[in-house]
């Protein structure tokens, strides 16, 4: 998820946990929800460096305890001293790992994953759910943070008075809508993957799918699907029905099996990004004195990700020997 949507769930969260603690609070839950986002600064050193970093270390359970001891020992050198202040360093804790809890479970429910149980494990749980930036999402957090502060000014002007700690009730709506919609979109994946799953692909029955969500759209879903030969990508539309339909797709044939491909695959920039990539697909081009393999991952066209799509490409010189290898951005002109 974007930066904003972990800022507002984060402030919805601690209405709903801690309604009655002072907007102080804020001031350290806020940051604590956003910042396992820090890792995209990882992009400016490069795409194996962003392969390395995105959503993997700082977005692990590990991680969210220790960032929590963090800011809950921050909170009590630089603030909890002052009596004035009614909120103890055990609620900034609590509070700081519950949103970072939430930041996680947004992001799971993506495309790109997390790795949840870094060290242990470097698995990437990815449910496919949601897209990078969901606009659904962000109105009902608006909605659920701004609307209580708009009532209260409305109470305000006619000389009510507040009885119940304002926003808590629109808080435990809002994230229960927000649940809600999350399953929603859920079950409307499982549909899609499973009419990717009953279907062959010219002629062959698929090793593996995939189903990502559309910007805005609940119901049309981009698929992929990989067979022995082939990457198919096409468009599933979910109707209210259950009944779904199919676009004829794009068939993006595999490479024949071969020693430059083999290579290519076993070196350190495709191992790197093998480690991540889902369904990536290699071209093989003849080039001026040798040639040269490309690797890109179907996912990152699937998922509407324009700006961050890491590619490896290793050239080869006439005798098959590797003269160079590297990861790069890909850019929308290069073949798939």
């Amino acid at each position: 998820m974007d930066i904003g949507t972990h800022a507002l769930a984060s402030l919805a969260l601690s209405r709903a946990i801690l309604p009655r603690a002072p907007k102080l609070l804020w001031a350290w839950t806020i940051p604590a929800g956003i910042i396992a986002d820090i890792d995209g600064l990882s992009a400016a050193w490069g795409p194996a460096t962003y392969l390395a970093w995105y959503r993997t270390y700082l977005h692990s359970l590990i991680a969210s305890i220790i960032i929590a001891c963090i800011f809950a020992s921050l909170y009590r050198l630089c603030v909890s001293g002052d009596t004035r202040v009614r909120l103890s360093a055990r609620s900034v804790f609590i509070a700081s790992l519950l949103v970072q809890w939430l930041h996680l479970a947004l992001d799971a429910a993506q495309w790109q994953g997390v790795e949840l149980f870094w060290p242990f494990r470097s698995t990437r749980i990815a449910a496919d759910w949601l897209p990078s930036v969901d606009p659904w999402i962000i109105a009902m957090l608006i909605a659920t943070v701004a609307l209580p502060e708009f009532f209260h000014l409305v109470s305000s002007e006619i000389g009510a008075k507040d009885r119940r700690p304002r926003g808590f009730a629109a808080a435990i709506v809002g994230l229960t809508i927000v649940i809600v919609y999350i399953g929603s979109r859920a079950d409307l994946h499982g549909t899609a993957i499973a009419v990717l799953q009953n279907r062959t692909y010219v002629g062959e029955s698929p090793r593996q799918v995939g189903a990502f969500s559309e910007f805005t759209s609940l119901v049309t879903w981009r698929g992929l699907a990989e067979t022995e030969s082939a990457l198919h990508e096409l468009d599933v539309h979910v109707r209210a029905t259950r009944f779904s339909m199919l676009d004829p797709g794009i068939n993006l044939f595999k490479p024949e099996p071969s020693p430059l491909l083999q290579a290519a695959q076993a070196s350190e920039s495709a191992k790197l990004f093998l480690r991540v990539a889902r369904f990536p697909r290699a071209t093989v081009q003849k080039m001026d004195g040798g040639s040269e393999v490309q690797i890109r991952d179907l996912r990152y066209a699937a998922a509407g990700e324009i700006k961050r799509e890491p590619t490896v490409i290793v050239d080869f010189d006439a005798s098959g020997k590797i003269i160079s290898q590297e990861i790069v951005w890909a850019s929308r002109d290069t073949p798939r």
